[in-house]
């Protein structure tokens, strides 16, 4: 992998071009390119293939044949699409943020987040990434921990494209304790993307009827801070285009706080498995082994 100063050099020509490209022919290149990893990945495709499978057998869906071919080759080019878009997201015009990004429940949302700290919590699916730009656009802020990846140039690149200016602060994944408990003391918002088990110390649930684990930080965070919780989803509905959709999942302190936390673990597991079974194709997490036994 590219680092030093050409991945530098190659990062901040990608951020000038592919923002200022018109919005179809920027996704008809996305598009090729996601087509083109389906077929020239094959042991990426097996493991994407893996996890939709077991998506689909337990929610209904086509588990086999063309059309689930199919669907495991347009989750390529949506995933595809989201890289793209961590390119052109921090570029769209917080004055247009309302029609990039619709949310019918916003009145909702917005009452729930006035009430005091709130924990927003997404599975990998769709893109989070103009939500933040959303909020900000509304007036509001939120802290969100991320995942530190290698090489560092890349991880500071992409943070710097999240950062406070469009809504969130983001904040490495291993220092983010801290900022988010103070976020929420103070009556903020915290964003969560949830359903990776990236410690292995999560809480073991069934997850389309296969046991893994899933992290418990979500509630924990809920638990301590006395905080709201809404567990949602932001599809892409086109070029440049969105939907966010969700509701609060209400909980109440029950003076065992162990049992709470596992009580709400478990119902933003469930939350989290409705949005992918109703969009398989945009849950990226299949992209990464999600379920112990699956390949890797």
């Amino acid at each position: 992998m590219l680092s030093g100063p050409p991945l530098r050099l190659g990062l901040r020509l990608a951020d000038a071009i592919v923002p200022a490209l018109p919005s179809g022919v920027a996704y008809a290149l996305a598009d090729l390119a996601g087509r083109a990893w389906y077929r020239f990945a094959p042991q990426r495709r097996k493991l994407v293939a893996h996890n939709l499978a077991r998506v689909c057998a337990a929610s209904g869906g086509p588990a086999g044949g063309t059309s689930f071919r199919r669907l495991v080759r347009t989750a390529f080019v949506e995933h595809a699409r989201y890289y793209l878009e961590m390119l052109r997201a921090p570029h769209y015009p917080l004055g247009r943020m309302d029609q990039i990004v619709r949310v019918p429940d916003w009145p909702a949302f917005d009452a729930v987040m006035a009430r005091g700290p709130t924990v927003l919590v997404s599975a990998h699916i769709g893109n989070f990434e103009p939500f933040g730009s959303y909020l900000a656009a509304h007036g509001l802020h939120a802290v969100a921990p991320v995942e530190e990846i290698e090489p560092p140039e890349l991880f500071e690149f992409l943070r710097a494209r999240r950062g406070s200016a469009r809504g969130v602060d983001v904040v490495p994944l291993s220092k983010s304790r801290r900022p988010m408990l103070a976020a929420l003391r103070a009556g903020g918002i915290v964003g969560l993307v949830a359903e990776r088990d990236l410690s292995g110390s999560g809480l073991r649930v069934d997850f389309f009827g296969h046991p893994v684990t899933i992290p418990e930080g979500p509630a924990t965070l809920a638990v301590m801070t006395n905080a709201s919780v809404i567990v949602g989803r932001c599809l892409r509905l086109g070029p440049d285009r969105f939907e966010v959709t969700g509701e609060e999942v209400t909980w109440s302190p029950s003076g065992d706080r162990r049992a709470d936390i596992e009580n709400l673990t478990r119902r933003i597991g469930q939350r989290m498995e409705a949005d992918i079974a109703s969009a398989p194709e945009q849950w990226f997490g299949a992209f990464q082994r999600f379920w112990p036994e699956g390949p890797a």
